[in-house]
């Protein structure tokens, strides 16, 4: 970036944060008014910054965390394209890679022994000032740590992930999604998994969607839809009844992601709809998935939206519909390109499968059945061939493949070997799939 004149940006916004525990005014440290800054000063450099982790501060704003454990502070232009940054810490934290926005534009952070909170007590633009808000639960001592967040949701909580975890003394271990509560300083669980969870996003009406492991299962990655109920208004620091379980809901398939672990799950919202993306750093591989909820499952769409330029360790949706990727070569926006040709949607329809497609297809090659392949591949063990008829609808982008569809516990994997574009262009990637709980 070529030198320029110092960037102002403001930070004097109405922020849905967390309420201070009690004992967060200590000698020495701001309170949640005066911690509140009206303007930030960055300095440009000609340096990239590395990046592990990345929570919004508002539509062109970003606390970011590196490779190293240091946070720092970005700013980009509507169209996110970097403007500047410049470290807020120069801590090292031994930190996962998450970061959440905490009261008074503090920064919350975990490391698998502890949940910490860390403050800009005098406004120099650094975190001067830290705090542990969590360190104790139940079978620490036996190995028992956090793997994934924090994350904080709508209710003023703050969640992470214990795996594997019993909640007294006899229980079967099992990894949990855990609940911090400010206002109370309690910590409760909020749903339980027999895998151990590895990332987490929550959407704000509560959806959770989780990555587990299960290292053993070599031809897919799991993830988990599980619905959050709220909590109470009478007992906020109360464990749901009966807990929600997380189990899996769908599974990526490893040929999608070339074999690369898919991470970091975020939601985010288009034409619409509300998506999933989560990211492949080795391969470079963004993965798309479309959540549909039927007969009280949640089931949905598993497509490649994507190439990163630069291999990508986090995203995260700084405004609508906008994302923004990080790794060791900086910031980078993930638009979606008009100019790839790829398969854009599939979803479930009366009479087949629905695709759509971003450019117009072949209509000569597109109306062969010989170049699909439909197969329903059962959750259980074994697979079939489902007989096709593709039809395609009036703009040339949608495609309805006609035939009966299997039953419920299966997950469908559909192949366009060869349906080029109307102006010869190739799929990004042939392969689509569904995973089917419920019709």
């Amino acid at each position: 970036m070529s030198p320029r004149p110092f960037i102002f940006f403001s930070l004097g916004l109405a922020l849905a944060v967390l309420p201070l525990r009690a004992d967060e005014t200590k000698p020495g440290a701001a309170t949640s008014e005066t911690r509140q800054r009206r303007y930030i000063e960055i300095t440009p450099n000609d340096q990239v910054p590395t990046v592990r982790a990345i929570t919004p501060i508002d539509g062109s704003n970003v606390f970011f965390l590196n490779h190293r454990g240091q946070v720092g502070v970005a700013k980009f232009s509507p169209g996110l394209s970097q403007i500047g940054w410049e470290f807020y810490s120069e801590v090292k934290l031994n930190s996962l890679s998450s970061l959440a926005l905490g009261p008074g534009y503090s920064v919350l952070a975990a490391s698998p022994f502890e949940l910490t909170q860390g403050f800009d007590t005098d406004q120099d633009v650094e975190l001067d000032f830290f705090q542990a808000l969590v360190r104790d639960w139940t079978d620490r001592d036996k190995g028992v740590v956090i793997t994934a967040g924090p994350v904080a949701d709508p209710h003023g909580r703050v969640l992470f992930a214990l795996s594997p975890h019993a909640l007294k003394a006899g229980d079967p271990p099992k990894a949990r999604l855990m609940a911090w509560i400010p206002s109370s300083a309690k910590l409760i669980p909020v749903t339980e998994s027999e895998l151990p969870i590895e990332g987490f996003a929550l959407r704000r009406d509560g959806l959770l969607a989780t990555r587990l492991s299960m290292p053993d299962y070599t031809d897919g990655y799991f993830l988990s839809l599980t619905e959050l109920p709220a909590p109470a208004p009478d007992q906020p620091a109360t464990a749901p009844s009966p807990m929600p379980f997380t189990l899996p809901s769908l599974i990526i398939p490893a040929e999608l992601t070339k074999r690369d672990r898919p991470d970091q799950p975020v939601f985010f919202e288009e034409g619409g709809l509300s998506k999933l993306l989560l990211v492949c750093p080795v391969s470079r591989h963004l993965v798309e998935i479309v959540p549909e909820k039927a007969g009280g499952l949640w089931q949905g769409s598993i497509l490649l939206r994507g190439l990163s330029p630069k291999p990508i360790y986090t995203a995260a949706e700084v405004t609508p519909g906008s994302l923004l990727g990080g790794g060791d070569e900086g910031f980078v926006p993930l638009t979606d390109d008009p100019a790839v040709y790829r398969i854009s949607r599939l979803f479930l329809a009366k009479d087949g499968i629905a695709l759509a497609f971003s450019q117009p297809v072949d209509r000569y090659e597109a109306v062969k059945p010989e170049n699909f392949s439909v197969k329903a591949i059962a959750l259980g063990g074994g697979e079939k061939t489902v007989a096709i008829q593709p039809v395609i609808e009036s703009d040339g982008k949608h495609l309805v493949l006609r035939g009966e569809l299997p039953g419920p516990g299966s997950v469908l994997r559909i192949v366009c070997q060869n349906v080029p574009s109307e102006k010869g262009g190739k799929l990004l990637s042939q392969s689509v799939f569904y995973t089917l709980h419920a019709r």
